[in-house]
């Protein structure tokens, strides 16, 4: 369980560093007189985003999996253990 916690916390960092670098600051802090966005350039800061949620999404599919995984194996074993004797 430990390692899939390292694994959790090392992933959890890289798509929020990813988020981070990807987000589209300078459309968030506009000069005053306003400027006039690309489409181009838009359409890229749209596509990085989306692939940094498409990347989280499929990592909390990959999470549920291996936890449920985890938990069914830890249910085997503990039936096991109390099974009586034949």
């Amino acid at each position: 369980m430990k390692t899939l916690a390292v694994v959790r916390a090392i992933v959890f960092a890289v798509l929020l560093v990813y988020s981070l670098y990807s987000m589209p600051w300078a459309y968030l802090v506009l000069p005053k007189e306003g400027v006039s966005l690309a489409l181009v350039d838009v359409v890229a800061t749209v596509k990085s985003l989306a692939v940094a949620v498409w990347l989280g999404v499929a990592w909390i599919g990959v999470d549920a999996y291996l936890s449920f995984a985890f938990l069914r194996k830890a249910r085997d074993v503990t039936a096991r253990a109390t099974e009586p004797a034949k």
